[in-house]
Order: structure tokens, then sequence, then C-alpha cells
């Protein structure tokens, strides 16, 4: 007889301040297609998820793709086939010059690629852009928990009686394991370790995925908190 075990491996609160505007909610939001690229903290270019995901990379192999001692440019000198990225003034992450070439090509489009662009009356892609109210935090750091890595984002709209007490709960989970993974994404209450709002997710070996639910608001709306809390699921024979 087989049983199915959910067991919590980690449960912690956070708090997120929903600063932005509706104004700069509609200025810093990408088209249907694009996401923040957060190549540095404030970098709201909206490139493709995978320039995301190379930023992020870049991000991580910094150091080791440096010139050991340093060397004409200083202690921020690449390696041997590698250049600076430039993604900023002063960005010298070390990248290949192919990425250091989409970095400028994304920075001339990040105006093209907001949603303030739209031409006014045109239908969303997707028929599902948030109100012009909607606001989001930005993302957490990333963490990891029960074998995935996650981090996520709050969304709401003031002036909607639906978030009154709530709000959305975003979260992006990436399985960075050779098998599947399975299990839940989940909020819990406020005051207590009860159960608030779920989300069942399967991962594949290398996929991400983007979950959203609405759950409490242990904070408020200037300054909206959860409690996440990630669970796998184990089977005991």
């Amino acid at each position: 007889m087989q049983q199915r075990l959910i067991v919590p491996i980690a449960a912690f609160s956070a708090v997120l301040g929903v600063t932005a505007s509706a104004s700069a909610f509609a200025q810093d939001t990408c088209r249907q297609g694009y996401v923040w690229r957060e190549a540095f903290p404030g970098d709201h270019v909206c490139v493709t998820p995978r320039t995301r995901d190379q930023a992020a990379q870049d991000n991580q192999e910094a150091a080791r793709r440096r010139q050991p001692g340093g060397g004409d440019y200083g202690p921020n000198t690449c390696r041997q086939g590698f250049v600076w990225r430039e993604a900023r003034s002063g960005d010298v992450v070390c990248v290949t010059p192919e990425t250091r070439t989409q970095t400028a090509q994304d920075n001339a489009q990040a105006g093209a690629r907001r949603a303030s662009a739209q031409a006014p009356g045109a239908a969303p892609a997707d028929g599902n852009r948030p109100a012009a109210g909607y606001r989001l935090s930005g993302w957490s750091g990333w963490g990891r928990s029960a074998g995935i890595e996650y981090r996520y984002r709050l969304g709401l709209e003031p002036q909607n009686k639906r978030y009154a007490t709530d709000v959305d709960a975003i979260f992006e989970v990436r399985n960075p394991q050779r098998e599947t993974w399975e299990g839940s994404v989940r909020t819990l209450d406020c005051s207590q370790d009860a159960l608030h709002g779920s989300s069942r997710v399967v991962l594949k070996p290398n996929e991400a995925k983007e979950v959203k639910y609405l759950t409490t608001n242990c904070g408020t709306q200037d300054r909206p908190s959860i409690r996440p809390n990630i669970v796998r699921s184990h089977r005991i024979d």
C-alpha cells in the first residue's frame, strides 16, 4: 500500500514593500513575452526570459571570468575571450562578446518593450494584463528549499475589494535536479502554522515555472507580506 506524505521543509516570514505607484508600474511593466533583466538591482530593462537567465548566470560566473591578479584594466580585467557586459555604466561583469552585443541591443529596445509603449486601445496579446491600478513588489532573492530554487513577489490592486485582506502570491520555481520534483508551493496563516494557500507543482529536470494564487496578506497594502512554505511529496511504500 502506498501513501503520500507531505513533509514541510522550510517556512519563514518575509516582508516586501510595494512602493511603486500605478504610473510607475505602467512605466516599468514589460509587454507580453518580456521580463525584467535584473542584471543588477533595479535593472528593469525588458528582455526575454532566456536573456534574464543568462544575466543571472553571468553574474554567478563573474569572479571566475576575471584575469587572476588583474591586468591592463585593473582587478576587473577579463580573461581571454570575455569582455565587459556594460548593461549600465560601471557594469564590468565579464561576458562573451555576443552577450555584450545582445545587452546593447536590449538597452536600445527597452522603451519599445514596456507595456506603456503599446498603442492606445490595443488589446494585450494574452488578454490578461493587470488593471492600471495593479501593483507588484520587486522579486525576493532566490532561495532553496525541498530541493528546488524559488523566489516570489506580491501583487495587489488597492481599489479592488478582492485585495482588501489578500494579495497575489507569485512564485517562480525551478528544479536543478536530474529527477522530476513533485510538491506544493504554499503560504501559511499569519499567526499560526495553518495552511492558507497552496498550488500543486510538478517540475521536470531543469524546468522552471511561475505559480500564482490568492493568499492572505500578513502586512498592509503599503507593505504586504506573506509566509511562504515549500513542501515536497514523498512516497512511502
